[in-house]
């Protein structure tokens, strides 16, 4: 049986050829890199009753490490875009667990993982107001959660997901005028998760190379019943700063 790594790779393969072997004669290529700022919290169930419920408050009072960006290359029609999550936040409070037949008690949790997405996408729009992409590609979660509490007799416990996902969907930007747009973008796949989805919009300023975007995230999963984790969801504003050239 072939492998989801590989099933991955050869879909990263195909989507760069699509950048690379456009004809000689369509134009250079141009980049935007951007970092960005997602206040985020975390919401969730694992298959053993816990809910979590971690504010993004929390995530930036205990954050260890962290670092969220992008990065586009675009040639004639096609856009490879690759972006990436990664967070490292320490023990705070967020998670609620059962204690056998007993009431629910509070408990700290801390969180450790990274989402990467990597898509081509293709313009199918190309207007002076108006520019719609069609996007196909590969998301990966990789999530690590360890729950804590004081009641005596009960031990750490530890939720863990990983999955790869086939993704396809649309982004488009309506266009104000010179410096302002309207940027969105929606997705769904699934593939060792149930579902996948993203949905984002918001509003963007540009003037010359640089590009500030306001801008709101929810990303989600999916789980069968008998895996750790039933549902993940990330949600909450975003503030992004890109650079053209």
């Amino acid at each position: 049986m072939t492998r989801p790594g590989s099933r991955i790779t050869s879909v990263a393969l195909a989507l760069l050829n699509a950048i690379v072997l456009v004809p000689a004669s369509a134009e250079d290529v141009s980049y935007r890199a951007s970092l960005y700022l997602w206040g985020a919290g975390i919401e969730g169930e694992t298959a053993r009753g816990a809910d979590l419920d971690v504010g993004f408050d929390t995530l930036i009072r205990n954050l260890d490490l962290a670092f969220m960006g992008a990065l586009e290359a675009r040639r004639g029609p096609w856009t490879l875009i690759g972006d990436v999550v990664y967070l490292n936040v320490s023990a705070e409070g967020g998670a609620t667990l059962p204690i056998g037949d007993g009431p629910r008690v509070d408990a700290e949790l801390g969180t450790k993982g990274w989402i990467l997405d990597l898509s081509g996408a293709y313009r199918l729009v190309e207007r002076e107001r108006l520019q719609l992409d069609l996007l196909a590609g590969v998301r990966r979660l990789d999530l690590e959660i360890d729950f804590s509490n004081t009641i005596p007799g009960t031990r750490e416990r530890r939720a863990s997901q990983g999955a790869w996902d086939l993704i396809g969907g649309l982004r488009g930007r309506i266009v104000l005028d010179q410096r302002w747009s309207l940027p969105w973008r929606v997705d769904l796949g699934a593939g060792q998760s149930d579902l996948a989805w993203q949905a984002l919009g918001g509003v963007s300023y540009r003037r010359e190379a640089l590009a500030v975007s306001l801008l709101y995230r929810h990303l989600a999963w999916s789980f069968d019943d008998d895996e750790r984790l039933d549902h993940i969801r990330f949600s909450g504003p975003m503030l992004a700063a890109s650079w053209h050239f």
